[in-house]
């Protein structure tokens, strides 16, 4: 008795793959640095199509949730 194969069109992964690009084009990798002046810094993901980011984050080095802004994209996604 023959398996049952799943079958999926071409047309449906040549649509994820261009969705994948698509996606991937809208979003960038930036670098957040703390407002405190300790020099920390963390790395996080945002739309192209938004404004800097400007967020409340925990600093570690002064122990609380300090102003951290945007400082440069690093890559595309």
């Amino acid at each position: 008795m023959p398996r049952k194969r799943s079958f999926r069109p071409v047309w449906k992964e040549d649509r994820d793959r261009r969705h994948a690009a698509f996606c991937s084009l809208l979003t960038i990798l930036v670098k957040l640095v703390s407002q405190a002046g300790t020099g920390f810094s963390f790395n996080h993901k945002r739309s192209r199509l938004r404004e800097k980011l400007t967020l409340l984050h925990y600093d570690p080095i002064v122990n609380k949730k300090v102003l951290f802004v945007e400082q440069k994209k690093i890559r595309s996604l």
